[in-house]
């Protein structure tokens, strides 16, 4: 408040206000744990002699402990944020002025994991019954050696585990694929082509591999520049049409029969002329063991081939992707720990990270504070893709 007028030094004690000018700081309050100390008496009965001690909240149950918003920070930090042990208990303490130690970091993810048990079995199921799944893997390092982390995504759920395996055994034993009967994206991995669902391939990896045979031979391989171009038709095709369509579950795509004709035989004249183009390898006059070798032109005109629908299946189908983008921005997460932190030092810790990382994605993907979300796992009420009425039936 203005004590005298700037202009004539006039006293504005009694003056009257005629307005204001607002500024504000956002600053953090001063940070510290609070301690809450619980005492239950025991008393003596003056008639039998027999001592009764009371009970403390069920919560309550060891001499020292942390509570569920340290535990829930701790495990934002370490499974969302992605900091090592190490360095999560330095963050602690600086903030807090409280050091955290390796074992009490590790400890309160897994205590997390196996807070969580029984929504990891609810995503699994819920992702097995959709109707189309992204599917994808990478390697994966625990005590030094390679196992192979896989994922399996929808724009609601995430779902990770880890195998020694990357192919079909892997695929096998967690157990999605072998039942799944929707559409499965993913790169075109042989093993993935085991399973009888229907398969859509990754279109994104297609645009690669096409971009990296013209720049081969950009006269030769003219064809490879037109079938990128035509992809990139087709995928701007259909989002126009998705604005015009309100139920993106029906298949067709919102394309005319004329359209998908027309796309149908601009593909096949382009493989014909990239066949032309690259003939078959002509077999050597002396015989050697073992396949002749094919250019990689050669080999991605006959993947284009083999798999021709499972190539334009979004064209077909509004619910397919056109890429596997989604499996792999879920993934690369994971990739991006390895890369902080080395590699995980027991395969307990590994799996209590996936299943934490997999409630932590799903939640961002519903929506969810993740802060919260994990705040709930400790106090006993995780978030659940059950409703709690059908879970007291089914109880």
């Amino acid at each position: 408040t203005p004590e005298q007028c700037t202009n004539c030094g006039n006293s504005l004690a009694d003056a009257q206000s005629v307005g204001e000018e607002r500024r504000q700081v956002f600053e953090l309050p001063p940070l510290a744990l609070e301690v809450t100390e619980y005492r239950a008496q025991t008393k003596r009965c003056p008639q039998c002699s027999q001592n009764s001690s009371g009970q403390f909240p069920a919560q309550v149950s060891d001499t020292v402990q942390y509570g569920p918003k340290v535990a829930a920070l701790v495990s934002y930090l370490h499974s969302y944020q992605l900091l090592p042990q190490k360095r999560t208990g330095e963050l602690f303490e600086h903030l807090f002025g409280h050091r955290l130690s390796d074992g009490t970091v590790n400890n309160m993810r897994d205590r997390c994991a196996e807070g969580l048990v029984e929504f990891e079995h609810q995503v699994k199921e819920a992702v097995g019954a959709a109707p189309v799944v992204n599917f994808d893997e990478t390697g994966f390092y625990v005590n030094t050696k390679r196992y192979w982390l896989h994922s399996a995504s929808t724009p609601e759920l995430t779902y990770y585990a880890w195998h020694p395996k990357r192919g079909k055994q892997a695929m096998d034993e967690i157990g999605i694929l072998p039942d799944f009967e929707g559409v499965a994206v993913h790169d075109a991995y042989s093993s993935y082509f085991v399973y009888e669902c229907e398969h859509s391939l990754c279109n994104a990896h297609l645009i690669r591999d096409l971009t990296a045979v013209v720049e081969s031979d950009p006269e030769q391989q003219e064809w490879a520049e037109k079938m990128r171009r035509l992809m990139g038709q087709i995928k701007a095709c259909l989002e126009r049409s998705r604005k015009d369509v309100r139920d993106e579950a029906q298949k067709g795509g919102g394309l005319t029969l004329a359209q998908l004709g027309e796309f149908e035989a601009r593909y096949d004249e382009l493989l014909t002329a990239g066949e032309r183009a690259n003939p078959p390898p002509q077999k050597p006059s002396k015989p050697k063991r073992g396949r002749v070798k094919k250019t990689k032109a050669q080999n991605l005109l006959a993947r284009l081939r083999k798999y021709h629908t499972e190539t334009l299946r979004f064209m077909y189908d509004f619910r397919v992707p056109f890429d596997n983008n989604l499996a792999e921005r879920d993934i690369r997460m994971l990739k991006v720990q390895q890369k902080i932190s080395g590699c995980f030092r027991s395969k307990g810790g590994a799996t209590s990270f996936c299943r934490v990382r997999s409630y932590i994605s799903t939640v961002r993907k519903q929506g969810i504070d993740v802060l919260q979300a994990l705040e709930g796992v400790f106090t006993g009420h995780p978030f659940s893709l059950v409703p709690q009425e059908e879970a007291q039936l089914a109880a």
